[in-house]
Order: C-alpha cells, then structure tokens, then sequence
C-alpha cells in the first residue's frame, strides 16, 4: 500500500471511530449528562427544602394542636383542689365555678340573682366560689371569707360582702373594723377569727385560686365556668336559669 493510500486509510478510520464512539463520549453527549446531574442536583435540593418546610409546618401544627394532658390540665384548673367552699350537692348534674372578687361590682351585681338560684335549684346545682383578687383590699377581703368558713359560715361572709359595698371599700383599720362587725353579726369567735387573718392563714389557697385563673386567661371578673364552659361578665338571673334548665336532664 502507497503512502498516499496509508493516509487515506488512516483519515477514513479515523472518521468512522469518531461516529462510532457512544454518544456519552461525544461532546454533546457529556454536555447532556452534566446538564442532568445539575437538574438532578437542584431537584434533590428544592425536594429537600420542600420536605423540611412541610415538616416544618406538620411540627407546628401538631405543637399548637392541645394534647389529653393539656386539656387535663385545664379541667383541673377550673375545678381547683377541692378546698373551695360550694352550695349544692358535691356531684351535681350542673357546675357553676365562679372566679371572684369581693371588692368587684359587677360580682355583687350577680350575686343576688347566683343565691336565688342556688336556693331554687338546690337538688341540681352545685356552685362553687373561688377567689381571683384584684383590688387593693381584695385579698383581705378573701381571708376574711376563707377564716369565716373556717367557722362553717364562709357563705353568711360572702353574703355580707356582696350587699353592703361600703364594707368592700374600705382599707387599713376601717376595714378590720369593718371585718370585726361582721364576725359578731354573722355569731363567729371573734378570737378565733382576728387570730386567722392576722395569721394571714389561707394566703396559700388564696394564691392557688389566682394562678389558675392566670393559667385560665382569666382576664376580669366574674369569670364563671358552668360545666366547664367559660362565660365572662356580669350575667343576669335569667341567664343563668336558661342555661341551667338546658343543661338539666331531660324527665
């Protein structure tokens, strides 16, 4: 073979190697496969980034959903210890817990209608007073309440109070006046009596009736929980007559 046909020979095989070659060693074919690795590459990170967003969000949801526990809590919170002084019978079909303040108008301006109604549903209608002090002499007032029921005549202090509201504005001495009178009106040791509140005795419990109403939101009072549902406010007689009817039993 002449030298000319060799070089001939040779370009001819080298154009047939080069169409023979796979495609993925051709420059296009690189080209190809690098592009697929980048999109693949931004498709496994935007999928990432989506996934971790939708965790994200699952995460959220479930810590704002409220748990069994969560709600326990909040029940124990209305219903307190148990060391709360109460009319009606212990399991009544229908429970008002009230959060009070002696020192509240608007607590005096229900209380009238509340006693009627504890006397007319006696049978059916468990009420429960529990303390939520806000005012100056407040929490006076609610030691004096708790010491007099220290006696079994919580109910005749509260009844005092709330219908004489000159009493729950008085402050300092005229109000441990005030307190003295009302233990010989309602028939209480008096000894007994001054030597509780000077002893500030119930503080504690008093103490434990306010944080529940801060873990409850409490934000006013009266705040009444009846039946575990939560009403804010001065409510009329009627109303609370409408809703306990409903909430009784059908015969």
């Amino acid at each position: 073979m002449s030298l000319k046909e060799r070089l001939k020979y040779a370009q001819m095989k080298a154009r047939h190697s080069d169409m023979l070659r796979p495609w993925y060693n051709k420059w296009w074919g690189i080209l190809l496969i690098s592009l697929a690795i980048i999109f693949f590459i931004l498709l496994a990170v935007a999928s990432a980034y989506v996934i971790n967003q939708v965790q994200y969000m699952l995460n959220e949801e479930a810590a704002s959903q409220p748990t069994q526990q969560d709600y326990q809590t909040y029940l124990q919170a209305i219903k307190g210890d148990g060391s709360n002084y109460f009319t009606g019978p212990a399991e009544a079909p229908v429970t008002i817990i009230e959060f009070g303040d002696f020192s509240c108008p608007y607590c005096q301006s229900s209380a009238v209608g509340l006693r009627k109604i504890a006397k007319d549903y006696a049978d059916n209608v468990k009420i429960v007073f529990r303390d939520y002090p806000l005012h100056d002499n407040s929490i006076d007032l609610a030691l004096a309440a708790r010491c007099a029921g220290e006696q079994g005549k919580f109910w005749e202090m509260h009844d005092l109070f709330y219908l004489d509201s000159e009493q729950t504005d008085a402050t300092g001495e005229d109000l441990r006046v005030i307190f003295n009178n009302a233990a010989t009106t309602i028939g209480l040791d008096t000894v007994k009596f001054t030597k509780c509140l000077d002893d500030r005795r119930y503080i504690l419990q008093i103490k434990r009736d306010y944080d529940d109403g801060e873990l409850l939101s409490i934000d006013g009072t009266p705040t009444w929980f009846i039946n575990n549902y939560m009403i804010t406010g001065d409510l009329p007689e009627n109303y609370f007559r409408e809703m306990i009817d409903g909430l009784l039993p059908s015969n």
